[in-house]
């Protein structure tokens, strides 16, 4: 005798689904060509027809829960195919981006960084507080040349007071870490307990997972599947080095400046100190990557994918940081000083931002990918990757219509 299913729909995380860029998710009609077009999907129990079941019928705990979503890197091979213009890549997106905000530590700024009616407050935040540190600084701007010394950062007649931008950017720094990694404990835990182990099954220690999992994350291996949207290796590839770059060149001046009392070159020109050359680089490397992005979403927003107001101010903070970096530099290196000083203290604001919103915006999909992915490995699930000759073309209209 059959046994009946009872599920229990959420349509109004159906409709909050669509609102965070998943318009199109009642075109879907269940043909399963999106499963197919996907390289990067197992042969066992794909993705994504399964995750557009459980996004039309409201399956909130199975969809925000589910680590596919993850392995997903939305190079919109099943949304260019898809016969009905589902665009299941964009359903997945929006998916990803709640469980950003439902695993979010503290959950407010899960919300301050995902609803465009907090832009004002989320941007006005970090620059309260930069204005706070001009304040108590005196806003002097110093004469002369600008320089990095400890005379132009001097409470008395330096434009920033050096200890307080120190403790300040430093604890955002670790209300980053501290939020990255209970948001991240959060996520690990509801997977564990939403998508039960058999038992007996032999399960990978979660250090060679994990390892694992670093070795495809860190070259972005899968993105070289995509076929509707290839560009993205390279984008992506260059915006995430780039970033590393930078972070290292901040870690060896913070720690050369603050431990070691060692103050960068002031010279106004191209330095050739490895560390300034790596910084510049990297700074490069990362401004070139967000732009292909930028054209990419602005010129094929159909193979690129849609946008929404949780991508733009990914992009906004991140461009902004690059771009107000290199300008500061550049115009120091023209001799504008004042005009040097006041985009210092503008990239101040993104920076901030930047570090404070690190665990909430787009930047935390390196962390919930990194996590799904290992316990995808660590819990036996198949992941394969890409396989060459896997079939992506759609079926006939006429086998979609039967």
């Amino acid at each position: 005798m059959a046994r009946d299913i009872v599920t229990e729909p959420d349509l109004q995380f159906t409709k909050d689904l669509i609102a965070a860029g998943g318009d199109d998710l009642k075109k879907c009609y269940q043909c399963a060509t999106c499963s197919v077009a996907c390289k990067l999907a197992p042969d066992n129990n794909p993705f994504p027809r399964k995750e557009m079941v459980w996004a039309q019928w409201g399956q909130k705990d199975k969809l925000l829960n589910d680590p596919d979503i993850w392995l997903c890197h939305q190079c919109n091979d099943c949304s260019t195919m898809c016969p009905r213009g589902a665009n299941p890549g964009d359903v997945l997106k929006a998916a990803r981006k709640m469980v950003i905000q439902n695993n979010s530590w503290p959950s407010f700024f899960g919300k301050l960084v995902g609803e465009s009616s907090m832009f004002v407050l989320a941007l006005g935040i970090p620059a309260i507080v930069v204005l706070f540190i001009l304040l108590i600084s005196g806003f002097d701007v110093p004469a002369g040349p600008v320089k990095y010394s400890a005379h132009h950062l001097s409470p008395k007649d330096g434009f920033i007071w050096l200890p307080v931008l120190q403790v300040i950017f430093t604890v955002a720094l670790l209300f980053a870490v501290v939020s990255l990694v209970m948001s991240l404990k959060s996520y690990w835990n509801n997977l564990e307990t939403n998508n039960p182990i058999p038992v007996g099954k032999a399960r990978k220690g979660f250090i060679p997972s994990l390892l694992e999992a670093l070795s495809e994350i860190l070259p972005h291996s899968s993105f070289k599947e995509c076929e509707a949207n290839n560009i993205r290796y390279s984008a992506h590839l260059l915006a995430f080095w780039g970033m590393i770059g930078l972070l290292i060149t901040t870690a060896i001046v913070a720690f050369n400046v603050d431990i070691l009392g060692l103050l960068p070159p002031s010279q106004n020109g191209p330095g050739t100190v490895p560390i300034k050359i790596l910084g510049n680089v990297s700074a490069i490397a990362f401004v070139v990557g967000l732009g292909i992005m930028f054209l990419r979403r602005l010129q094929v927003p159909a193979q690129a994918g849609g946008s929404s107001y949780f991508d733009w101010f990914f992009l906004l903070i991140i461009c902004a940081t690059g771009v107000t970096g290199l300008l500061t530099e550049l115009i120091r290196w023209g001799g504008g000083v004042g005009a040097a000083y006041v985009l210092y203290a503008i990239h101040l604001v993104f920076v901030l931002s930047l570090l404070l919103y690190l665990p909430f915006s787009k930047f935390a999909h390196l962390g919930y990918r990194t996590v799904a992915i290992a316990w995808a490995k660590s819990s036996g699930r198949n992941i394969m990757l890409p396989t060459k000759g896997k079939c992506v073309s759609a079926p006939p209209a006429e086998a979609t219509q039967s």
